[in-house]
């Protein structure tokens, strides 16, 4: 009879759902292999994922102790350049298992040093046991023979300079993360003065010609900015040599009218500025704002700013602290030369 007849293969096929000999294969696999791919895929995909969402800036900018570098890497050459490619050793792709570990490793220490409120300020300054870039960090996207980049107009020969010093960060120190009081092209200078300039280095000229064309303007653009002549102390304070790459220490002096930054002892009273201030006190107004109360603001402590002038609230100091307060800066007839006025005026 037709039903006795023997299924062919092709009948066989035709009766097999879809998917059920795959199925039928997978049940044939014993249950403790199959568990064990399927945890094998999965960590491999988390690590997958924990590569690709920690190789992010956003991840390192995340925390506010990096406000300043994140600010520097965004006005930096290196905005398309990811934190770990350049702050974590190069692997192959079939290295993810290290590459993780290691990532893993740096994000548990920053993290517990945010927690913790341990770190050094700021975050990325030099300590014992970090290690700098390696070249082949720079490797990755950089031919060693390149030539100096145009933009800056610079004639440095950086085959010879790279042959010489046997390190990319020798010179290339604050590349992606440049001092924001300073700019890109000052941040490479200044290190450049690291050689140039120095006694250890008779050789290395530090004139402008040395490095830069005839048509440069040597000017930075931090200088041309309308708040730059109040607000530059603040870098020299920061760095001084930063000035001294391209002034000579008497130009400073020459144009404050005392030396600068200011000798030792001056805030010693009598044996300091007092004499400047008392002999030409437009020396001291010249940087420091405050009018006619700028003294007032040290030396007076009960000073209330937001009240008025100093010279009508120092009658209350005079009550409560008596005039031998007074007479240790003040003379006698210091006082005399006002309140003897006020009485002939009356």
């Amino acid at each position: 009879m037709k039903d006795d007849a023997p299924v062919t293969a092709d009948e066989s096929t035709a009766a097999t759902p879809p998917g059920g000999r795959a199925r039928a294969v997978l049940r044939s696999v014993p249950a403790t292999v199959r568990i064990a791919v399927s945890v094998v895929v999965g960590i491999l995909l988390l690590a997958i994922a924990f590569d690709l969402g920690t190789s992010s800036p956003a991840v390192c900018f995340a925390c506010h102790e990096m406000e300043l570098r994140a600010a520097s890497w965004a006005e930096s050459a290196h905005t398309v350049v990811t934190c770990v490619k350049c702050h974590q050793a190069p692997t192959e792709w079939y290295e993810l298992p290290t590459r993780v570990a290691g990532r893993a490793a740096l994000l548990a220490r920053d993290v517990a040093a945010h927690v913790s409120d341990d770190f050094t300020d700021p975050v990325d300054a030099p300590t014992a046991d970090a290690e700098p870039v390696s070249d082949g960090v720079c490797l990755q996207c950089h031919d060693p023979n390149r030539t100096a980049t145009s933009g800056y107009r610079i004639l440095i020969d950086h085959v010879e300079h790279a042959k010489r010093n046997g390190s990319c960060v020798s010179c290339h120190v604050r590349t992606a993360h440049p001092s924001p009081t300073r700019g890109g092209p000052l941040s490479l200078m200044g290190q450049c003065y690291t050689c140039h300039g120095t006694p250890e280095y008779p050789d290395a000229d530090t004139g402008c010609a040395t490095c830069h064309p005839a048509d440069y303007e040597p000017l930075p653009q931090t200088h041309m900015a309308s708040a730059w002549a109040r607000g530059h102390g603040d870098v020299s304070e920061d760095d001084a040599a930063l000035c001294t790459m391209c002034h000579e220490r008497s130009y400073c002096d020459d144009c404050h009218g005392l030396p600068m930054p200011h000798p030792e002892r001056w805030s010693a009273g009598a044996e300091g500025h007092a004499v400047v201030a008392q002999s030409d006190p437009e020396v001291c107004a010249s940087c420091h704002s405050g009018g006619p109360d700028l003294c007032t603001m040290c030396h007076h402590t009960s000073y209330e700013p937001l009240t008025g002038a100093w010279i009508e609230q120092h009658s209350v100091e005079v009550i409560d602290e008596g005039a031998e307060y007074c007479l240790t800066c003040h003379s006698a007839p210091y006082c005399s030369f006002c309140h003897t006025r006020l009485v002939e005026s009356d």
